[in-house]
């Protein structure tokens, strides 16, 4: 394993760049630094459009992949960025009556999808870090919560987590658990996925604004 290790690390070192990757994802072009994808950069990609793009952060400064940082792969530091996307709001559904019939224009909205999944959660329960807690119904057997709250550009949004406040691991289960955020956010007109440690549960709002200050700061157009 050792070897493999310096064989990789030697990988690392010959193919770590930070020269800017430029691609389109809808109407906007990006320039992202290649270690912001990994550690090694292969990438050789034509111009054509992309149908969505992800990247990881580092915390504490929010930084790409570094010679050294790439060396842990549960690094509990690390934010995964799924995807970045953009969605398609006018569009016809097939419907199981067999008709095609136009798709619910609200269908992204945050605001809405929480409303139909709230009745598979307990009455708000807790209030922390700014955010209001829902735990998952099931009488801790189904455990995680919702959490529900306003992004610093004052869109509503919500996500989940593994445990709820005050649940524990059963088992060891799950290792890391996480924060699964996934929302569409009207005022970017953009889908986003990502997930990060409980851990930094409590930087919430320091996580969502980095990560939409790296993805317009790398837009060119």
């Amino acid at each position: 394993m050792r070897i493999a290790q310096e064989e990789d690390a030697r990988e690392v070192d010959r193919l770590y760049s930070t020269r800017l990757v430029p691609f389109r994802v809808g109407k906007h072009c990006y320039a992202v630094p290649a270690n912001y994808f990994g550690p090694k950069d292969f990438r050789d990609e034509p111009q054509r459009p992309w149908e969505y793009f992800g990247f990881l952060l580092f915390l504490p400064d929010f930084g790409g992949y570094t010679k050294e940082n790439w060396l842990d792969p549960f690094d509990r530091r690390r934010i995964d960025i799924v995807e970045v996307k953009t969605v398609d709001k006018v569009a016809i559904g097939n419907f199981t009556d067999g008709s095609r019939r136009p798709l619910d224009l609200n269908r992204f909205d945050p605001r809405v999808q929480f409303e139909r999944i709230k009745p598979l959660q307990e009455e708000a329960s807790i209030q922390l870090y700014g955010l209001t807690v829902y735990r998952n119904k099931g009488g801790g057997n189904t455990p995680g919560a919702v959490w529900t709250g306003y992004r610093s550009n004052g869109e509503f949004f919500w996500f989940r987590t593994s445990l709820a406040p005050g649940e524990s691991k059963r088992n060891g289960w799950p290792p890391n658990p996480l924060c699964d955020v996934r929302y569409y956010s009207e005022k970017e007109d953009l889908s986003i996925s990502y997930h990060y440690s409980m851990d930094h549960l409590a930087m919430w709002r320091e996580i969502d604004d980095a990560i939409w200050s790296k993805i317009n700061g790398w837009r060119v157009r």
